[in-house]
C-alpha cells in the first residue's frame, strides 16, 4: 500500500494546521522575548551609566581624602606655628617684665 501525492499532501496539510497553532504561539512567545530582550538592554544601559557615575564619584572621593589629609597636615603645622609663636611671645613678655625690674632697681641704686 503506497501513499499517492493526494495522500501525502492531505497529510502535510493536517501537519500544517496541527502545527499552525504551536507556530503562533512560538511567533507570540518570540515577540515576548523581543519586548523582555529590550527591557533588559535599556536596564543594561543604565546600569552602565550607573557604573560610570559611581566611579566618578569614587574617583572624587579619593581626591577628597587627599585633600582632607593635606589640609589635616596644613592645620597641624600651621597649630604648630601658632603654638610656638605663643610660647614666644610669652617669653618675650616674661624678658621684658624681667627687663623693666632690673632698670627699675639700678635706676633706684645710685
Amino acid at each position: 500500500m503506497a501513499l499517492t501525492n493526494e495522500d501525502l499532501q492531505a497529510i502535510a496539510t493536517l501537519m500544517d494546521n496541527k502545527l499552525q497553532p504551536v507556530h503562533d504561539r512560538l511567533d507570540k512567545m518570540d515577540d515576548r522575548l523581543d519586548k523582555v530582550d529590550s527591557r533588559l538592554d535599556k536596564m543594561d544601559s543604565r546600569l552602565d551609566k550607573m557604573d560610570s557615575r559611581l566611579d566618578k564619584i569614587e574617583s572624587e572621593v579619593s581626591a577628597l581624602k587627599t585633600g582632607q589629609r593635606e589640609l589635616k597636615k596644613e592645620v597641624r603645622e600651621l597649630k604648630d606655628k601658632v603654638n610656638d609663636t605663643y610660647d614666644l611671645a610669652l617669653d618675650a613678655l616674661g624678658q621684658s617684665t624681667e627687663n623693666r625690674y632690673w632698670l627699675e632697681k639700678k635706676v633706684e641704686m645710685p
